[in-house]
């Protein structure tokens, strides 16, 4: 949604539906996806994160009921449902249809880094229609939300020659399906993971443009200032300069996160994220936000 886009007549049912989904309390991101749609985070019993659209609804569409999106992920890959989010939002935008069901969209190599994810497919949600159905304030059916799987490319051919259930009862369980850093539960088609994998743009026809909206970055930053940040290909690298070689190397020391929320967590690198170009690193040496950019 690099674009305006002209907006529908908004039903409140949409919003009050996200805002209440599980009897869960959700927590706003800053930034919305295209300066109009809302992204809403629920933290799960299960150490798992639902992250919610609101606003994808009014979008004007051609085909296909009013929706809004929800991915879920591990805690620690938030960033990575919200690329997904932008890729679908962008989708239904330019496309003026909502995604549908079972059908996967496959791009030719992986749109997050490190990763071997290169497909999403939208689906109902394993709560059935307690989250998939938004009703009004008289019961009325009046939109869906759609769960987006992220599949590397071998479970995308499955799910599309056999049925998402069918690629569910492969895998074991949905739960086998939520680790964006798995190398694929079937199939031998899954891209192996790049750290160079691009990110695709909403239309698979089109290249895929980065879109500085995820931060990868060492675990260690539950415990350490981030010291280097470093913008590559539209992604930011952070690292706290205490990580060892066989450290970086074990990619299970990794996480994805959203910018806003890693800007919400170091304030001070807030303007090096707004003004960075690509190949570009800045070094930080205390919480002032004042940094030094090494190209």
């Amino acid at each position: 949604m690099t674009e305006p886009t002209a907006l529908t007549p908004a039903s409140d049912a949409f919003p009050a539906h996200v805002f209440d989904a599980l009897g869960l309390p959700p927590r706003v991101h800053p930034e919305r996806i295209g300066g109009s749609v809302m992204v809403v985070s629920k933290h799960l019993p299960e150490g798992t994160v639902l992250v919610m659209t609101a606003g994808v609804s009014r979008l004007p569409v051609e085909s296909g009921p009013p929706v809004e999106l929800a991915v879920e992920v591990p805690r620690a890959q938030e960033g990575a449902a919200v690329v997904a989010l932008r890729i679908v939002c962008d989708d239904v935008a330019a496309r003026r249809q909502t995604p549908p069901l079972g059908t996967p969209w496959r791009n030719s190599e992986p749109f997050l880094s490190g990763t071997a994810i290169s497909a999403i497919v939208a689906t109902g949600s394993r709560w059935g229609a307690r989250l998939d159905d938004v009703r009004d304030a008289v019961g009325t059916v009046v939109g869906h939300v759609r769960t987006l799987r992220l599949l590397t490319d071998g479970e995308a051919q499955h799910a599309a020659e056999h049925g998402w259930d069918a690629l569910v009862i492969a895998a074991g369980s949905e739960s086998a399906l939520l680790d964006v850093t798995r190398t694929g539960v079937v199939g031998d088609g899954a891209a192996a993971p790049s750290p160079t994998a691009s990110s695709p743009s909403p239309s698979p026809s089109s290249g895929p443009p980065r879109n500085r909206s995820v931060v990868i970055r060492s675990k260690l930053h539950e415990q350490h200032p981030p010291r280097w940040v470093t913008l590559s290909d539209g992604v930011f690298q952070s690292v706290t300069g205490l990580e060892s070689p066989e450290y970086m190397g074990d990619s299970g020391n990794h996480e994805f996160v959203a910018v806003e929320t890693f800007v919400l967590a170091f304030p001070w690198t807030a303007e090096f994220v707004r003004v960075a170009q690509d190949g570009q690193t800045g070094f930080f040496t205390d919480a002032s936000g004042s940094f030094t950019i090494k190209d």
